[in-house]
């Protein structure tokens, strides 16, 4: 009986993960996270979220 109960919080874990992950692939991008024209990026990852994909922002001179 234990093994059934694991079994089935399993496929419910399963199943959260994967509609999540498809809903999310369905989320369109807020305004104002697109990369620039002819940014390629590391290649690496397609990951939106990678440092290296995202320009950095220059820092204003404090006064």
């Amino acid at each position: 009986m234990p093994y059934l109960i694991g079994g089935i919080v399993l496929s419910i874990l399963i199943a959260i993960y994967v509609l999540s992950y498809k809903l999310n692939e369905k989320t369109k991008a807020p305004e104002g996270c697109a990369f620039p024209e002819g940014f390629d990026g590391c290649g690496g990852c397609k990951s939106a979220a990678c440092a290296s994909r995202v320009p950095g922002k220059p820092e204003e001179p404090r006064a």
